[in-house]
């Protein structure tokens, strides 16, 4: 409740105190000097006004106006006369300000030597002037001032305005910015010297000189040194405080007709006054704003040095990608030296193995983040994070390139280890998933067997669908016990084999080379692989394998084209006469079309004497070769030329 009470009184409190320090400033300058007359060549309330709406903005200009009124009427001026004289400082401060902000490089809180040519055309040229031709404007056309004086009025107060703002407005704005960004006071002895030196100096150029010894050496010029001092040692609120002192002790002589300026006024009308001022002001103003813009610029140089030398790898390239500049860090990273690098571009730097795509850009004209490998000098090849940013000048055109290089084998050897630990978990959930489909699998198998001893007229339509139940419960329970869900043709065919055994009392015969490379089945094929393969061995045990006890499989590799072959033989004869090899078709095998996929796998039969040969042939994309990276210890052993006996 308190911050809802005092916040709207705050706008008015800073109108307040800006109106009465605005009347306090011009009411001390608007009494009369003993001689001055009615001449006033420095008007500092005009740079006052012009400083405060610089900083607060346009909405304190009735209060200020108001305490420019205000003044004139304590000074005692007629009512119209009073509006003329607070019209003129106003008009003056809201030109020049507005004049000021449109030449888009002025800033209140960063001085810079670029300002002081605005200051002079647009505030003490253009503004000053509109400011006097409003004031006198007002003076002849309310007919307090006769017309053919306008002009001297023009000039006079076109000239203290001017005066005003170019050596009031820069003291009030550089007093601002210390306030907002203090820093430790420096050097202050030294600005105590030269601060006497100058008092005492101006005494001497702009008093009563009566010493016929110091009556020769008392040239105003000398000013000139004391300013040039506080400019380049002290800065720009210490330069400008004194530029308005020494001001202040020149006018003081100039009135008073003593010392370097004493006939200025009989003479000129104070002309030599104004312009020896206005010359100085400019002198100190620019020598102060250029100074201090050149130790900004050497702290933000030293600062951009502290972060060069930053841990990171960072490149410094032309428009080009010519590389000008590189940091330690890169030096350490790359084993180059910095005269290595000079004049090349940065693509030096990639793995050799790197395609042409996934090489370090040079110029690629926008802002660019990514992975690459580099090669070392010593020619070890490292992952790389690359960030590249492109740095445009006062053109808008790209001049330079900023490239920075992070060494990530750590963030990627991380990477790995999560993704590894990632894919055990999978891996032990995949293989639990199969153990339980196994076992529910097995499970259906021995309900269907207490339906066969129930209903023995269904025995032989049960007694299939069970070879094919424990077809698809084999290929879950090697998929539980591999690390992968892809098993081996060799494996899959044993485990089918030996079931079937089992279920027919016949003994299958298996044949597989001692030095046979495994391949795997792909994870989508194998359901109907097994099932083709448990098709084929039924059908090889009951036309002929279960009388004669005799079935045959075995495993053939094609090393030409990497296929592989597996034959299932029985003694008999198929039913028609052929020519081998024929492809099959239908003869009760409808299943096995169905199920046989549809690129990738071939079913052939033949007669070879007295049996019956089928031969299944598996290639791309069905199987593939095993790659030294499966892990093998999970895997049943390859199995040795066994044969598969019944109960």
């Amino acid at each position: 409740m308190g911050r809802l009470r005092t916040a709207p009184h705050a706008p008015l409190l800073t109108q307040a105190a800006a109106a009465l320090l605005c009347m306090a400033v011009a009411l001390a300058t608007e009494q009369p000097a003993p001689g001055q007359e009615a001449t006033q060549l420095f008007q500092p309330a005009s740079g006052l006004v012009l400083a405060l709406i610089v900083c607060g903005g346009r909405r304190l200009a009735p209060a200020l106006g108001a305490g420019l009124l205000l003044q004139a009427a304590l000074a005692g001026h007629a009512p119209l006369a009073a509006l003329a004289h607070a019209l003129g400082p106003l008009v003056a401060a809201l030109a020049s300000a507005w004049l000021l902000r449109g030449g888009g490089r002025f800033d209140i809180d960063q001085p810079n030597f670029h300002v002081v040519g605005h200051v002079l055309l647009w505030a003490c040229g253009v503004g000053a002037g509109t400011g006097a031709l409003a004031s006198t404007g007002t003076l002849v056309l309310t007919g307090t001032l006769a017309p053919e004086a306008w002009l001297f009025q023009y000039l006079q107060h076109w000239m203290g305005s001017a005066l005003g703002i170019l050596l009031v407005s820069p003291l009030v704005l550089a007093w601002r910015r210390t306030l907002r960004f203090p820093a430790p006071l420096r050097r202050v002895h030294e600005g105590l010297l030269v601060w006497t030196l100058t008092a005492a100096a101006a005494v001497a150029v702009f008093g009563n000189t009566v010493s016929p010894t110091l009556a020769p050496l008392a040239n105003a010029y000398w000013m000139f040194l004391f300013v040039a001092w506080s400019g380049a040692r002290l800065g720009l609120l210490p330069t400008m405080g004194l530029l308005c002192l020494i001001a202040l002790q020149a006018l003081w002589g100039t009135y008073q007709r003593t010392g370097f300026f004493a006939r200025d006024i009989a003479a000129s009308q104070g002309f030599g006054y104004w312009s020896y001022m206005m010359i100085l002001g400019v002198v100190g103003l620019a020598l102060a704003a250029w100074l201090a813009e050149r130790r900004r610029q050497k702290t933000a140089l030293r600062i951009a040095a502290i972060a060069f030398e930053c841990q990171e790898g960072l490149l410094i390239t032309d428009a080009r990608g010519r590389i000008l500049q590189a940091n330690p860090a890169l030096w350490r990273l790359t084993g180059y030296t910095l005269g290595h690098m000079q004049g090349r571009t940065a693509q030096f730097l990639c793995a050799p193995t790197a395609a042409p795509g996934d090489c370090l850009p040079c110029t690629p004209g926008r802002n660019v983040q990514l992975r690459i490998r580099l090669a070392r000098k010593g020619g070890d090849v490292f992952p790389a994070w690359v960030s590249i940013t492109p740095v445009h000048g006062p053109d808008a055109v790209i001049s330079h390139y900023v490239v920075s290089l992070r060494d990530i084998t750590s963030l990627e050897e991380q990477e790995q280890r999560m993704a590894e630990h990632a894919a055990t978990q999978r891996h032990a959930l995949v293989r639990e998933v199969h153990h339980r489909i196994k076992n529910n699998l097995q499970g259906i198998v021995g309900m269907l067997r207490t339906l066969d001893r129930q209903h023995p007229q269904l025995r032989g339509a049960i007694q299939q669908v069970v070879d094919q139940i424990q077809s698809i419960a084999a290929i879950h329970g090697l998929q539980g016990r591999a690390p992968s869900e892809e098993v081996r043709l060799c494996t899959l065919l044993q485990a089918i084999a030996e079931s079937i055994a089992q279920n027919w009392n016949t003994p299958i015969a298996l044949d597989i080379p001692p030095r046979w490379q495994p391949v795997r089945v792909a994870s989508a094929e194998a359901v109907p692989v097994a099932l083709v393969l448990n098709e084929l061995l039924v059908n090889a045990v009951k036309h002929g394998g279960q009388a004669q006890q005799d079935v045959r499989a075995s495993l053939h590799r094609d090393a030409e084209d990497g296929q592989v072959r597996v034959r299932i033989s029985n003694p008999g004869h198929w039913p028609a006469p052929m020519q081998p090899p024929q492809a099959l078709a239908g003869r009760g095998l409808d299943l096995v079309a169905a199920l046989m996929p549809r690129s990738g796998a071939r079913l052939t039969r033949h007669q070879a004497g007295g049996r019956a040969t089928t031969d299944l042939v598996l290639s791309s994309p069905v199987i593939h070769a095993e790659t030294p990276d499966h892990d093998r210890t999970h895997n049943a052993p390859l199995p040795a030329p066994s044969a598969a006996g019944g109960r």
